[in-house]
This record gives C-alpha cells, sequence and structure tokens, in this order.
C-alpha cells in the first residue's frame, strides 16, 4: 500500500517542479538563456541548457546552410527533436540524443 510518505519521497527524489519547467524551457527557441538570466545553477539545468542550446544552435545552422529552401522540415525537425527532449525534462529525466552528446563533449 502506498503511503503519503512515500508520494512526498518520490516528488523530492528528483528535480523540483521549478526545476522541471525550466528545463522544458531550455528547449524553446532561445530558452537556453532563461536560466542564465535567472541565474539558477543546478546540474539537471545545466544538462538542458547545454542540449538545448545545441539542438537550437544546429537548427539555425541548417537553416542557414539550406539557404531557407527545407524550412518547413527543418522547422518540424527541430519541434520533434525540442519537443520530445522538453516532454523527457519535464518528466524529471536527463535524456538526451546521441549526436548531442558528441557535440556536447567537443564543447
Amino acid at each position: 500500500m502506498i503511503t503519503p510518505e512515500d508520494i512526498i519521497y518520490e516528488e523530492n527524489a528528483g528535480p523540483s517542479k521549478e526545476d522541471r519547467v525550466l528545463g522544458v524551457l531550455c528547449y524553446m527557441p532561445f530558452g537556453f538563456a532563461i536560466p542564465f538570466l535567472m541565474k539558477k545553477r543546478s546540474d539537471f539545468i545545466s544538462f538542458h541548457t547545454k542540449r538545448g542550446g545545441v539542438i537550437f544552435g544546429l537548427y539555425c545552422i541548417a537553416v542557414l546552410l539550406s539557404f531557407f529552401w527545407f524550412l518547413g522540415t527543418l522547422t518540424l525537425i527541430y519541434l520533434w527533436l525540442a519537443g520530445f527532449a522538453g516532454w523527457k525534462a519535464y518528466d524529471g529525466e536527463m535524456f538526451s540524443y546521441r549526436f548531442i552528446d558528441a557535440i556536447v563533449e567537443r564543447i
């Protein structure tokens, strides 16, 4: 049987709700700057800030290199990648794509 103490422990085991919401915001266009402006520091926020910045940076580079020919397709890909990662961030997970991890390690 689940007791209220178990629920409280489970909620406190992961990142706070504020951190999870900031993690989601990191995947919005230019959203990776929000934690810097708020001066929030945590491993969870740092993790999602880096990955959100890389995903948005790759999107911008791809749009510029394609001379805006594939803007719709690239935007849909960006929304899918950022949306899925933001959903995982809201769930409190430190999810990342392998190709993003490779880029973050080089930076």
